[in-house]
């Protein structure tokens, strides 16, 4: 006889599975992350932001990843990326921020619902990207990419 499985799934993805010998499994179906934000490497000296971008109307939780190619002259420069939430009074907010990157290399953080950073997001709303240069460096390049789910 074939093996009878019964499920049930709530609106989250969260699944529980009895198997005909009353086993019960749990397990979680997962939203396929999609690509919320990309940008070729683009060379930058002072501190500025990108353009209003819309949060995908489902995301609870981001993703966001910078690489930073070239950091050069000064006095000990330093690159701090952040993610900015507008709220319904089209007041900016820093959800979270890499930490004061001073070499090449990557960095990433992780916000939303279950995250360590937990910030909600309003999804549907405005979001962009601050970056905070230090130093005034001669040289400067990075790119910033985020997905979301």
């Amino acid at each position: 006889m074939a093996e009878m499985r019964v499920g049930i799934e709530d609106t989250d993805g969260h699944k529980l599975n009895v198997d005909s010998d009353g086993r019960v499994t749990a397990a979680t179906v997962g939203q396929v992350a999609t690509t919320m934000y990309t940008e070729s490497t683009t060379a930058r000296t002072t501190s500025s932001q990108t353009s209003s971008q819309t949060w995908l109307a489902n995301a609870t939780t981001a993703w966001v990843g910078v690489n930073l190619t070239a950091l050069s002259g000064g006095t000990s420069p330093t690159v701090t990326v952040s993610l900015q939430q507008q709220d319904g009074n089209s007041v900016w907010h820093t959800l979270a921020s890499t930490s004061a990157l001073n070499a090449t290399g990557t960095a990433q953080f992780s916000v939303g619902q279950g995250m360590a950073n937990g910030a909600m997001l309003f999804a549907g709303g405005n979001y962009r990207f601050s970056w905070t240069i230090t130093g005034t460096p001669t040289t400067c390049s990075f790119q910033i990419a985020m997905s979301g789910r």
